[in-house]
Formats: structure tokens, sequence, C-alpha cells
């Protein structure tokens, strides 16, 4: 019978699970290692490790490979990972505000955090009826076109956007919708269909442990890290552990505010309202904004148009990013102006949090050098010097697939800790 949410995961880790979390980790990243070597890292007796160990190898999950060329005295016999233990599934539901290039992306994983099969679906304005069966049906494709035993497969785990209620199973769209989603629904489908053990996770969440455990661009002892999604809201690792907060929503960035009165200038809705605890949307208002100045500037010449056919209507953020590409200085003048905005934001949380590592994703890290320098120099400006002598500004190295790892990550973290 499939395990529920709470049932497989506790958000704070025994000290059992951290050593298992903290040797696996490290047979895993270095691919090929001895029990020394991981007591060397650890700080943990040979003894201690060897207990592990056995265990690991007893349950499969661990292979004995054979002896390294000895440095004096008795060969260290290697450990390597078993990649076939088990295979993970990760699905990132997409942004709720959906755009040319939003798109449902699944994968599968090994025990290393190889990706086996990666599904990319566009994502539609359809009901939540609709919307469910279609990723019972990205989860039936992904196993089908593995070709791994049902048996094989550890696990499943959703990215979703949104505020998570975790007592009422409900997550509610908090920037481009103010509707409610029953992911309890999602969650019970899945694991009735498949008998796969299923968790359901805030996207930004899984993104920083998709980046901590499968991302190439952090080095291994980043503790502190921030996931950035978009500008509404952020994934945290703090001390090597994800951080959910007290009631487990933690990470919204975005405020809570009335309904818009648009007939008033000053109104929170507005784009240029002054409020940087506001979310602009999930392009960061990019497309927005250019749409309202070409529009109103008819004359103005800009290669933007010819990246959206010539309307003013059908521009988005890539068109925007293409036409910056090819030198418009519209273009380019949007993107800095969007850096310079979210560099403020990521500031803030830097002087709070003081981070090794802030990662941009959710599809705003393809807006390239440009923004992404803008936002650094932002960063620069408004955060303390003491923090920014350790935080890196960087662009999520998993792409678009960042937050289906990650809800793989999650799952497979959860197996390792309490193998």
């Amino acid at each position: 019978m499939a395990l529920r949410e709470g049932a497989l995961r506790n958000e704070r880790f025994t000290e059992k699970e951290r050593r298992n979390l903290a040797i696996l980790d490290i047979i895993r990243r270095n691919r090929e290692v001895s029990r020394a070597e991981i007591s060397k890292i650890t700080h943990l007796n040979i003894v201690t490790i060897s207990n592990y160990i056995d265990d690991y190898v007893n349950k499969g999950l661990v292979l004995e490979k054979g002896f390294d060329v000895s440095t004096g005295g008795r060969r260290p016999e290697l450990l390597e990972l078993n990649a076939k233990y088990g295979y993970y599934i990760g699905i990132d539901l997409g942004s709720p505000h959906i755009t040319d290039d939003t798109c449902i992306v699944g994968v599968m994983v090994d025990s290393y955090g190889r990706t086996v099969v990666k599904v990319k679906v566009k994502k539609e304005e359809e009901p939540q009826e609709k919307f469910v069966e279609r990723i019972v049906g990205i989860v039936r494709d992904i196993i089908a076109k593995s070709k791994v035993p049902k048996e094989k497969i550890r696990g499943l785990g959703i990215g979703i956007w949104g505020v998570l209620d975790r007592y009422k199973g409900t997550v509610r769209y908090a920037v481009e919708k103010g509707t409610m989603f029953s992911y309890t629904t999602l969650q019970s489908m899945l694991e009735r269909d498949f008998d796969i053990h299923t968790l359901v996770e805030h996207d930004a969440t899984a993104g920083a442990l998709g980046e901590k455990w499968m991302g190439l661009g952090l080095s291994t002892d980043a503790e502190n890290i921030i996931y950035m999604c978009s500008d509404s809201s952020c994934g945290l690792i703090l001390n090597g552990e994800l951080y959910y907060g007290a009631s487990k929503s933690a990470g919204e960035l975005n405020i809570n505010p009335p309904a818009p009165n648009l007939s008033d200038p000053n109104c929170w809705a507005k784009y240029d309202y002054g409020c940087g605890f506001r979310s602009r949307g999930i392009d960061l208002g990019i497309s927005a904004k250019a749409k309202a100045y070409l529009s109103k500037n008819g004359a103005v010449k800009s290669k933007i148009l010819d990246f959206a056919d010539g309307k003013a209507d059908r521009i988005t953020m890539t068109s925007v990013i293409e036409a910056s590409k090819v030198g418009d200085k519209l273009a380019s003048d949007l993107l800095i102006e969007a850096g310079d905005y979210l560099g403020a934001k990521i500031a803030f949380l830097v002087n709070l949090f003081n981070p090794d590592a802030v990662v941009i994703g959710r599809g705003i890290e393809k807006c390239g050098d440009v923004f992404l320098d803008s936002v650094r120099n932002s960063v620069r400006k408004w955060a303390y010097e003491e923090s920014l002598k350790i935080a890196r500004i960087v662009p999520t190295s998993l792409s678009e697939d960042s937050i289906a790892c990650g809800a793989a990550a999650l799952v497979m973290q959860q197996i390792f800790a309490k193998i």
C-alpha cells in the first residue's frame, strides 16, 4: 500500500537519517570511494562507517566494486552506488500563468540522479479534472518509455506552484490567479493508479533541492541556498536542510494584497507601483511593459515586434529576449530594468539569510547575461558587503528540468534517509 505524504516525510531528519544522507551523498557524488575516504570527509570513525556501509550493501543500495591502488598497507575497497537500486519520477506542473512556452515537465532519474526519461508537454487552460488526467497520462508515458520494472520505481514527486496548505491538502495560486486546487486529489489518483509513494512539494522548494542534489553549478559544501521561482516565491535550504516554516508554507515573496482598484493611479496592481513585495508575474512583467510601451509609442522601431509577428499583443518574454540578443536597445533596457527590480528583492533575502548561493530559475534565467548582470549589480547596490562576500548569484544549472529533478530528488532523499 502506498504511503501518504506525512508517513514518508518528516521535515526534520534524525541524526541517523542525516548520517545516511551524508554517507550516501558522498558515494553518489564521488562515484567510487573507500570507507576510509568517507570516514575522513564525515569525521566519523571507520567502525561506524563500516556498519552503515555493510547495511547498505546488504540492502543492495551500495556495491563493493574492487580495490583501489594501495598507498601503503592494505588496499582500500572501493564502493559505488547501485544506480539500478531504484528509480524516481519527478513532475513539474508548471506555472499557472500560461504563456507560449509554459510546459509540464516530467523526468525519471536513477539512484545517481541521472535522467533516464524526460517527457515535456505544453500546458493548456483546462478544467482541473482534465489537468489531473493529463498528469496521470504523463506518468504512464514516463513509465512506459523507461521500461523500468514497477517494483524498482521507489517514488514520485510533484512540484506545484502556489501557497500550500498541507493540512487541507490545497494550493492557492498566489499571483496570477486566486483559485484553489486540491492537490490531494491528484496525489490520491497517482497513488491509486500506480501504487507509488507520492509527495507533493512547493515548486521553489523542489528547485532548491534539485540544485543541491543534481545541479552542476553549486559546490557540494553549499549549505545555504535560495532558489528563486521568478519573483514570487523561493525555496530555502538552511544549514543543509530544506526549510518549511511553522505552517510548512515558507518561501512566499508576494504579499496577499486587497482587491485591485485600477482606477486608482496608486493601485498596487499597476505595473509601476513602487512596492517591491508584490510579484510582477512569472516573466517579471517584461512582456506587459513591452506591450504597453510599444502600443503607446507606435512610431518607435523595435526588433521586439519583428519577433512578435509585428503585433504588440503577441509580444512575449521570448520576443524581448530574442530582440535583445540582436542588439535592440528597448529590449535590453526592459531586461535591465527587470533585473534591477529582481536584484533588490534578492538583496533583501541575501541580507536576511546570508546564503552561499542564490539560484535564479522558473524560466527567467533565459533572459541572459544582460539581465543577470543587472540582477548582480542591483544586489551589490542593496545588499550588505558582509553578506556579499559569500553569496553567488547564478542561473539554474538544470534549466527547465530543475523543479522536476528536484521533485524526484525529494523522494530519493527520503528513501536514502530511511534506508
